[in-house]
């Protein structure tokens, strides 16, 4: 079996150095690897794409965009596939990026001022993972060095080489805010989920208390439509998050998929919503999911406090805390909750100026316009009938008001 990674185009093999290169593996990518090739090519010097098996145009779009395309056969290790394109590079530095992914706009002069001289062993840039989503970061840009490098079949680290390397060398591990935006998980995932479904249980295998692959693995599972086996695996993972102690900042994935997968079903999750939010009390994604619980269940005025908590965060604190979340939360989503508490409250008026401003964040959502212009509706005629409580048939209303979902 290979080793190392095959030249498959002209010039594959040579050794062209350079400041910054790009080192990607593919199969199969022809629909995305274009736009990202594209968004990369005028800051690096060099970019290597290791093929491990594509049948369609992957190899041939490579090449057109000057890619050094090698070959490595694919052996259910995304560590020893990411491994060999390391070995391919030659740059002073690599910047680690995937297929569907796109480097967002900056100026090669930019990167030269980050990069030339610089004392650090490695960068933690940017990542928005999901259109929509705040970004987090995440070691994508290291110097070249034969010690940092992959480890674990699936869900591979690179992160304990280089804070090892760092160790060992004294040099700083830096941020910087360039910016990889991943399209990925737009469409249909089937295929990617029939490959990850074998290399995830054999990871949770050897790793048993890793609570991010128990998580993968329950969304590949509901994925393929394989529900009940999902809660199944959930509900194992926070037996895991129990038993450490809840060190584990992953646990809140399970707990937030498993209270998400309740809430569809219309089950009582308050149980689950409590202890989430006493042990990972700075998530987001549990305070939105306790807020909607309470809209839900006839609690208006905490629900409310809630959605207010939300519409107060900072969002340019989040990058660097993570992880991340869906801009809604603390846009639109949390507007329209918060207009929601407050129809059932019977105020009316600031009931219709929240839906104002969750429209202004989502001015397609037609449904926001008709929800804010019964609330001025019911306020209107309560103003216009006394300038007391709304009469019983406006309460009516506030509490046959959708909730959303």
């Amino acid at each position: 079996m290979l080793n190392r990674a095959e030249p498959l185009s002209p010039g594959a093999a040579a050794a062209p150095g350079g400041l910054l290169g790009a080192a990607l593996i593919v199969r199969n990518e022809a629909a995305h690897l274009a736009a990202c090739l594209e968004s990369i090519r005028a800051v690096v010097d060099d970019i290597v794409v290791v093929d491990t098996g594509s049948t369609d145009e992957s190899v041939a779009i490579a090449a057109d965009h000057g890619a050094r395309v090698f070959s490595f056969p694919w052996i259910d290790d995304f560590a020893a596939a990411r491994n060999a394109s390391l070995d391919c590079c030659t740059t002073d530095w690599i910047l680690y990026i995937d297929a569907d992914e796109r480097l967002a706009p900056v100026r090669r002069p930019e990167v030269e001022r980050l990069l030339a001289g610089a004392p650090e062993v490695a960068f933690r840039l940017l990542l928005r993972p999901v259109v929509g989503a705040t970004p987090y970061r995440e070691y994508r840009l290291w110097r070249n060095d034969p010690r940092i490098r992959f480890r674990n079949a699936i869900h591979e680290k690179v992160v304990f080489a280089i804070e090892s390397v760092s160790a060992l060398d004294g040099r700083p591990i830096g941020v910087c805010d360039l910016l990889l935006e991943h399209v990925g998980y737009e469409g249909d995932q089937t295929r990617k989920h029939l490959r990850n479904l074998p290399l995830l249980r054999r990871q949770v295998r050897a790793e048993p208390d890793n609570l991010f692959l128990w998580h993968h693995l329950a969304r590949v599972l509901t994925g393929l439509g394989q529900r009940r086996a999902a809660t199944q695996v959930l509900r194992h993972a926070l037996e895991v998050a129990r038993r450490g102690g809840y060190r584990d900042q992953c646990g809140v994935l399970c707990f937030s998929e498993l209270i998400s997968m309740g809430l569809t079903e219309g089950e009582n999750v308050a149980a689950l919503l409590a202890e989430g939010r006493r042990v990972y009390p700075g998530n987001y994604v549990l305070l939105w999911q306790e807020a909607r619980y309470l809209a839900a269940t006839g609690k208006a005025a905490e629900g409310l406090a809630r959605f207010d908590d939300l519409l107060a965060v900072d969002r340019a604190s989040l990058p660097d805390a993570g992880p991340a979340y869906d801009e809604r939360l603390f846009t639109d989503a949390a507007h329209e909750g918060r207009a929601l508490c407050l129809f059932r409250l019977g105020r009316f008026a600031e009931a219709a100026a929240a839906y104002a401003e969750a429209e202004r964040y989502a001015p397609d959502l037609y449904e926001l316009t008709v929800k804010k212009q019964l609330a001025l509706s019911l306020s209107q005629r309560a103003q216009a009938t006394s300038a007391g409580p709304a009469r019983e048939e406006d309460r009516g209303a506030a509490a046959a008001a959708p909730v959303m979902s």
